[in-house]
């Protein structure tokens, strides 16, 4: 494709081992809701065949590719980890998309693009990763065109069932404390995710879902053997790696939460 210029690659990456290393360490990346969540928005942002979009936090480059081959879109994929830019470089090479395709090492707080470049920004269970979190909505709206739709899945829960845990609050703070996913702004619920597009755009479609685990246990296994290989490496991190084995255990307070832990679906246009 006729690739949209990076004018920096500012990687921010942290000597920690965070969730994100350990996803790249098992070459496994996925986000809430599956496909299914990703369908919504592309529907709800109305992304036509040959728009230019950006997908932020591109991980293995799902997304880019379904882009890229069902709807003709020229795509760039951005990601902080380089294991995720090559995977997904892979994946759009053996889908037989990377002409349509470029994929960048940056930060979704310091996007290397100019202004006014995208057709639309389509961000998936990344933006609660990302510490100055005001900082990266204002990257989504400055890259994007006028009229532009800047679509973003991201975990949380509601309001009211925040306010209806009680004691059981600490244990949900522990998961986003391990995950690294507690922004500056504390842990956002979903009427403060919906406030903060709002703030910036002045408009937003915002729905709320609650996590599905049967989908969840699906999108693990939807590429066959690379899932199973996946599994075994993350198997082997768990006995061998200490910080890995943290966040795991972490993640597993989550099934105690199903009622409601889940995922907000924003849509806005610039």
């Amino acid at each position: 494709m006729g690739k949209v210029k990076a004018e920096t690659a500012n990687s921010g990456q942290s000597s920690k081992f965070s969730y994100l290393d350990l996803l790249a360490s098992i070459g496994s990346a996925k986000h809430i809701g599956g496909k299914g969540s990703t369908d919504i928005l592309l529907s709800d942002a109305e992304i036509k065949p040959g728009s230019l979009v950006l997908d932020v936090g591109c991980g293995m480059g799902k997304t880019s590719s379904k882009l890229a081959g069902d709807k003709g879109c020229r795509v760039v994929g951005i990601d902080l980890m380089p294991q995720m830019v090559n995977r997904s470089r892979g994946r759009a090479r053996d889908l037989g998309v990377a002409d349509n395709t470029s994929f960048v090492r940056c930060d979704a707080k310091s996007l290397p693009f100019k202004p006014e470049v995208f057709d639309a920004v389509i961000v998936e269970s990344v933006t609660v990763f990302v510490e100055e979190v005001e900082k990266a909505i204002e990257e989504y709206h400055r890259v994007a065109k006028t009229g532009g739709a800047i679509c973003d899945n991201e975990v949380c829960v509601t309001r009211d069932a925040l306010d209806k845990m009680g004691d059981r609050l600490d244990d949900l703070k522990s998961v986003f404390t391990a995950f690294r996913s507690t922004t500056n702004k504390g842990l956002l619920t979903f009427e403060d995710w919906k406030a903060l597009f709002k703030a910036k755009f002045g408009n937003v479609k915002a729905t709320h879902h609650l996590i599905n685990m049967q989908v969840e246990m699906e999108t693990r296994q939807e590429d066959g053997f690379k899932s199973f290989i996946a599994m075994l490496k993350s198997m082997w991190l768990y006995a061998t790696n200490e910080q890995a084995k943290k966040i795991m255990d972490e993640g597993k307070k989550i099934y105690a939460f199903r009622d409601e832990f889940g995922y907000g679906l924003f849509v806005s246009r610039k």
